[in-house]
């Protein structure tokens, strides 16, 4: 990951970077992170559905909780199945249409609908404004 301060200069930032992935792409986000937090996974979410191949591709934003930074390492069985599901081209949570799963203490939620991955507040529109 690299600070968009230090994007190249012809790269136009941090979304124009996104709008070039030809993948499929898991956000799994820690809903407790203090430095990615969810409004950048929610902006670099919108970027992605944004992408011209977003009709061709899968993109999935999950939320764990508690988790922070490091989902992986505080909330390992959760990330692991939801891994496993992405991974096998199953949904990231028990079905296609849930929007929250249980993993033991931790709770995983996910966006279903592109207006849940807008901005929440102004303020989020504002800090998260600064990656376009």
């Amino acid at each position: 990951w690299s600070p968009p301060a230090t994007l190249p200069g012809g790269a136009g930032g941090f979304e124009a970077l996104l709008q070039l992935c030809g993948c499929d792409a898991l956000l799994l986000y820690g809903a407790d992170d203090p430095w990615c937090s969810p409004p950048f996974g929610r902006a670099a979410a919108r970027a992605l559905t944004r992408r011209a191949c977003a009709g061709e591709r899968r993109t999935e934003l999950v939320l764990l909780s508690p988790a922070g930074h490091c989902p992986h390492h505080e909330a390992p069985e959760a990330a692991n199945a939801i891994l496993s599901r992405w991974v096998k081209g199953q949904p990231p949570l028990a079905s296609a249409d849930a929007a929250t799963e249980a993993f033991g203490r931790v709770s995983a939620s996910r966006a279903q609908s592109e207006g849940e991955l807008e901005p929440q507040t102004p303020w989020e529109g504002l800090l998260t404004g600064m990656l376009s």
